[in-house]
């Protein structure tokens, strides 16, 4: 008798137990919501890892080219040379939707 009883009430425990530890905070969706958080800090590394390249290569063309550092030097400072002339244009403003 006892253990009949013991077969049924060990799995049924057991399944229980296992149910709410799925079903509870830390169970199946706080693992899909992981997954995703991984997802989305995979496609910003690579999005960081892009623009790091980027920043490599133009530190690379400096370095390789006086023209270049010139160039960047006196847009940094906002230097001219003698009889050079900014014209500073502002963007237009966009037209409110009707």
């Amino acid at each position: 008798m006892y253990k009949r009883f013991g077969l049924v009430l060990v799995p049924t425990v057991v399944g229980v137990y296992a149910a709410v530890n799925l079903t509870g905070p830390q169970g199946v969706s706080a693992l899909f919501g992981k997954w995703n958080e991984l997802e989305r800090i995979q496609r910003e590394n690579a999005t960081l890892d892009a623009k790091l390249e980027e920043r490599k290569e133009y530190l690379r063309i400096l370095k390789e080219s006086a023209v270049q550092q010139e160039l960047e030097i006196r847009r940094k400072l906002k230097r001219l040379k003698k009889g050079e002339t900014i014209y500073d244009v502002p963007d237009p403003e966009p037209e409110p939707n009707k």
